[in-house]
């Protein structure tokens, strides 16, 4: 392994006081140390608000530093949740230099201090502040507005995803009680399902349904892909259906329910909708869009959400960076003649992490760099996530390589002709993979 980037970091810091701090709700705790790493004074703390940062803060470090300045000071932060933000803006918009800290380094460095893994806050600032001295920290950069704002729209949308994905569970649960077969037949995440659950939740309203408006619906909902024949398997199921048999007020319960978790679907439906768009106006803006996108199968919201969580990618120099920033990096546990089974890290940004999967999965199925890797591990193991995760690399480096030649993606006739040859090993290992099922 190459050590010349936490050299660099060292080299950076040397020399100058640290100022650790650990942020809280109500008060953050500091400690400062010098370029020997000895704590000077003790540790302190200060009030998250304009008194605290004004005035607290400051009084404290003039009282410990000698000659307190921006060019001999370095204030480094841990990155807890979204405590730190504010901190770190006003710090560094006041002209000093800051460094941000992973809580797991904080954690993993906790025990050094008196072998024991008990949590202060005070403990935690010394850590933060000799972790920090140590090299182990990332640079704090300053994004565009607009970069900002792209990133902040592209968490919105993940959460609103994830309020959507919560929502639909929930009009599940009561339809599974109310009606259990409804799923079997239409699916709920379907147009068609809200349609008719808006309508009817229990057997009985099923039967008693007027067919040719529920049919009209149906068919509008779904482009004429569901009708007749599927609300005439939802009678037939609802006259044997082991749904729970409800009483006037349980029902109008129902109702009630029913109508609050459609409406707040239908909702976050154009909340989405609306995030989305943004997010891609803004994402077009960017010189590697077209790039991105020119890659088969990457969509235009994928393109803009991995854009917008890298928030630069002329800030990457090599794919693995991104690979590290992801948690997709694999962890090696090597020692003498022992070699582990290699795991990805999964320390990184999930929602990332949830779109390279995305973009590798399609990308497997039209681009010749992935889809080359892809079979070639499906004939040895067919473990198809695994398989996935393993050619995001190559899909990784493929962008990286474009960006940096600053060109689209073109077909390569080498590639094309590799992948055909190995299209057809492919099959014919598929036919002995069928006959040896058969045999046994």
């Amino acid at each position: 392994m190459q050590f010349s980037n936490l050299q660099m970091k060292r080299h950076f810091i040397a020399g100058k006081y640290v100022v650790g701090i650990d942020p809280s709700k109500e008060k953050s705790d500091a400690a400062v140390i010098d370029a020997f790493g000895l704590l000077k004074g003790k540790t302190f703390s200060f009030q998250n608000n304009h008194q605290g940062f004004q005035k607290q803060l400051w009084i404290y470090l003039n009282e410990r530093i000698p000659g307190f300045s921006k060019e001999n000071s370095i204030f480094a932060i841990e990155a807890a949740c979204n405590l730190w933000q504010k901190l770190a803006d006003y710090i560094n918009n006041q002209g000093y230099t800051v460094v941000i800290l992973n809580p797991l380094s904080t954690y993993k460095a906790r025990s050094l201090i008196n072998h024991s893994f008990s949590k202060t806050d005070a403990k935690d600032a010394l850590v933060v502040a000799n972790s920090a001295r140590e090299g182990y920290f990332d640079y704090y950069r300053i994004h565009s507005d607009k970069t900002k704002a792209m990133h902040d729209l592209a968490v919105t949308y993940d959460k609103l995803k994830r309020s959507l994905t919560q929502t639909k569970l929930r009009l599940r649960g009561l339809v599974e009680l109310t009606f259990p077969e409804f799923p079997e037949i239409i699916k709920l995440s379907t147009n068609t399902a809200l349609f008719l659950l808006e309508h009817y939740i229990t057997p009985q309203e099923f039967l008693d349904a007027n067919i040719f408006t529920a049919i009209q619906g149906m068919e509008k909902a779904s482009r004429k892909q569901k009708g007749v024949r599927e609300l005439k398997e939802l009678q037939e199921a609802a006259r044997t259906s082991i749904g729970l048999d409800l009483d006037k007020e349980q029902i109008k319960a129902a109702h009630m329910a029913r109508d609050a978790w459609i409406a707040m679907i239908k909702l976050l439906f154009v909340k989405i909708d609306e995030v989305q768009n943004q997010i891609i106006a803004m994402a077009k803006e960017k010189p590697y869009y077209s790039i991105l996108t020119s890659i088969k199968g990457i969509s235009d919201i994928s393109a803009s959400l991995f854009i917008a969580e890298l928030r630069d990618l002329y800030n990457f120099q090599h794919y693995k960076q991104i690979e590290a920033f992801a948690g997709i990096g694999l962890r090696n546990w090597d020692s003498g003649q022992y070699k582990g089974y290699r795991h990805i890290s999964r320390i990184g940004n999930k929602r990332l992490r949830s779109i390279i999967f995305r973009m590798t999965t399609e990308t497997k199925n039209h681009i010749p760099e992935v889809r080359i890797r892809f079979l070639n591990r499906k004939m040895i193991h067919d473990r198809h996530r695994k398989n996935i995760i393993a050619c995001a690399s190559n899909l990784l480096k493929l962008i990286m390589t474009l960006i940096q030649e600053n060109r689209p993606y073109e077909f390569r006739e080498e590639k094309v002709k590799e992948l055909q040859d190995l299209e057809l090993k492919f099959e014919q290992f598929k036919e002995k993979k069928k006959v040896y099922k058969k045999a046994s």
